[in-house]
């Protein structure tokens, strides 16, 4: 099932409340910045400080628990493609406590496939702890609007199997999964 962001969290009321806050959204959305660039830039000692001791990672090959298995993941992953390009657009967070915040993240990325240049639309739902003072996805789940060859998209998103990874079979996209909307 798709995730739909919750409501952001308000700012509080106190001026110590609302630095608080400001400071954590900031540092949460360079969080998912500093992500993208460092998995573009496979630099995984970077991506690995970014995910909690305890962290779960869930793409399209299944869950991946732990810092060092979630690093393992996208070494073995990005060994399949070239340059690639992630590009965050969106972030709404909910903070849950005082170090524990949920959000999701609306996101483009572009990879090189052998010849092909692949586009891709995804959707992150996050779990986020602050651990050794600093913030950390404890949690990361990835969903797909669409995936395919570039020279596809024009006509490809009107479609319903939107996921068209290079030597695979289209397969019904993750996003949207809303009760009316043909997929």
């Amino acid at each position: 099932m798709a995730q739909t962001p919750g409501a952001p969290s308000p700012a509080p009321d106190d001026l110590a409340g609302q630095v608080r806050w400001l400071v954590d959204r900031a540092e949460l959305q360079d969080l998912v910045a500093a992500y993208a660039m460092a998995v573009d830039d496979r630099d995984w000692d970077a991506v690995g400080e970014m995910y909690a001791e305890d962290s779960v990672f869930q793409g399209s090959l299944g869950p991946n628990r732990g810092r060092d298995a979630v690093v393992a993941y996208y070494r073995e992953r990005t060994e399949q493609f070239g340059a690639t390009y992630h590009y965050p657009h969106s972030q709404v967070v909910t903070f849950t406590g005082p170090d524990t915040a949920s959000g999701t993240v609306a996101a483009h990325a572009e990879l090189a496939i052998g010849d092909e240049t692949v586009v891709i639309a995804l959707r992150y739902a996050d779990a986020y702890v602050r651990e050794g003072g600093r913030w950390r996805f404890r949690e990361r789940t990835v969903q797909q609007l669409y995936a395919m060859p570039l020279s596809e998209l024009p006509s490809g998103l009107a479609q319903p199997d939107r996921k068209r990874w290079p030597g695979t079979d289209p397969a019904p996209a993750d996003l949207p999964d809303v009760p009316g909307v043909p997929r």
